[in-house]
């Protein structure tokens, strides 16, 4: 049965129940729905283009850095324009840092529990710099 069937079938489940006519629509995405996969869909490639020039190098000898240093400046340039200096640090930390070359993974854990916090894709950063937003309009705000 296709989707399309299913919300015939839903609809009309409903509007017997209800005995009345309905109609139903699907969710339009929210502004954060589309900032979110704006942000990973970003992240994605600048890990994928971050490890093709660190493969290139190790495999070939070929030193992309100067290519490609201009292009990280501006996407950081403009990370600024966005991000505070802490989600910076997390999205700096994620994309160069977390996954070492030797294939291990570097985890993050919370100061006060100790508990790990989930950063393995680039929704879990996402979610994590939502919280890090959170808390600094917090203490903003108690100031």
């Amino acid at each position: 049965m296709s989707k399309k069937e299913n919300v015939k079938k839903i609809k009309k489940y409903i509007d017997e129940i209800l005995n009345s006519k309905s109609s139903l629509s699907a969710k339009r995405p929210v502004k954060q729905d589309k900032l979110r996969k704006l942000f990973c869909d970003i992240l994605n490639e600048l890990s994928f283009v971050n490890a093709r020039a660190v493969g290139m190098k190790h495999d070939f000898n070929i030193d992309f850095t100067e290519y490609d240093d201009p292009f990280f400046k501006c996407i950081s340039s403009l990370f600024k324009l966005h991000f505070t200096d802490k989600q910076r640090n997390m999205i700096n930390w994620w994309l160069y840092d977390k996954f070492l070359p030797s294939g291990d993974v570097l985890i993050l854990n919370d100061n006060e529990t100790h508990e790990e916090i989930p950063t393995e894709t680039p929704e879990d950063i996402w979610d994590l710099l939502q919280d890090l937003k959170l808390k600094e309009n917090e203490e903003k705000n108690s100031d």
